[in-house]
């Protein structure tokens, strides 16, 4: 070989490993900061300070603060709920989103859905903005009115939650309020169904934070703090005993005890129930009225189990997520939750890629 071939070829394959280094620094430093970028608070749930309003909840007060919402019922005496949850939109390879819009489209199509609510990491982006742009302008597009509560994902890397919250001003379909200034966390705050415009039930939305970092620095889903817990007893004394119907991102430590007794239906595929260290006491506030008929949680991609503990339904969605963990054994879908007017009672029905062929 010549000695010219020979040093072309060499620094052909000196090249060729100087890309692959800097491939794999660049995806290595992609994945860090979409897995390790966490949000911490900086108080606990003993040293949080607020002050609760002397004043009753009063509904229609809330609604002209946009912190909260209304939707009367409709006429035939069922609300149906079009339940999402991890979608985990983001750009890229493998993201898919295309995918998670069919399956909207189709349960649009199928189910006629009254609202759809998006329990948490509707995002897992760099560009928070720009995903909950295009999803926000897709509702829009199909005229299709939907909540939204935070999770552990959303409001990580460039934007914030306020900022992401500014972004959907401007969206009329997008039912959603950072709440009250007094309780920790930007996506507290109900959606009250009424007939005639009297309260009939409420759907409560709650934002479960990101990580803490608990005793031996182990690190872990954050709680649901006092204020939190406060508003929830403060809007719940206002409205009045309807049934209220609660959705959360990360599950509150109830679902972890529920799995364990053995009573739960469904199916545990993540190695845990990823929940709280610390019971800081949501659920027991939740059982001092009895309205409470039940919770609807997501985080873990891989749990879909629900049933009843002391009193409260427990339920996991189906994630839809395309953009992070799954797996071909567990496949992605929605749920519908059926409310019924004349009783607390509801129906759910799960409806996944391989039930519509997608």
């Amino acid at each position: 070989m010549k000695r010219s071939s020979v040093w072309v070829l060499k620094t052909l394959l000196i090249s060729l490993l100087v890309l692959l280094a800097a491939g794999g620094i660049v995806t290595y430093l992609v994945i860090d900061g979409l897995t390790n970028t966490r949000l911490y608070q900086q108080v606990d749930r003993f040293s949080e300070l607020f002050s609760v309003p002397k004043q009753p909840f009063d509904l229609s007060e809330v609604v002209a603060e946009k912190k909260a919402f209304t939707m009367e019922y409709p006429e035939d005496g069922t609300f149906t709920i079009l339940w999402g949850t991890d979608f985990h939109l983001r750009r890229g390879p493998f993201s898919n989103r295309d995918k998670i819009y069919a399956l909207l489209e189709r349960a649009f199509a199928e189910t006629d859905p009254d609202l759809t609510v998006i329990s948490g990491d509707l995002l897992f982006s760099f560009n928070g903005v720009q995903m909950l742009t295009e999803f926000a302008s897709f509702m829009q597009k199909h005229n299709r009115k939907w909540a939204y509560c935070f999770g552990n994902h959303d409001g990580q890397y460039q934007h914030d939650h306020r900022t992401l919250a500014s972004v959907l001003d401007s969206f009329d379909t997008a039912l959603f309020s950072t709440g009250e200034e007094w309780v920790l966390g930007y996506s507290d705050y109900p959606v009250v169904l009424t007939r005639e415009g009297i309260p009939q039930q409420a759907i409560m939305l709650l934002d479960s934070h990101d990580s803490r970092i608990y005793e031996d620095s182990v690190i872990a889903p954050d709680y649901i703090y006092p204020s939190q817990i406060a508003w929830y007893r403060w809007v719940e004394d206002g409205l009045g005993d309807i049934p209220l119907y609660a959705f959360i991102h990360i599950p509150i430590p109830e679902f972890k005890l529920m799995w364990e007794s053995g009573t739960a239906v469904g199916v545990k595929n993540d190695k845990i129930v990823n929940v709280p260290l610390d019971n800081s006491g949501l659920f027991a506030a939740m059982q001092e009225k009895g309205n409470t008929v039940a919770i609807f949680s997501g985080h873990d991609h891989l749990n879909d189990f629900h049933g009843t503990w002391e009193g409260i339904d427990l339920h996991y969605g189906r994630s839809a997520s395309y953009g992070s963990y799954g797996a071909d054994i567990h496949a992605k879908g929605l749920k519908t939750i059926t409310l019924d007017l004349a009783s607390p009672s509801y129906t759910m029905k799960t409806f996944t890629v391989d039930d519509w062929n997608l």
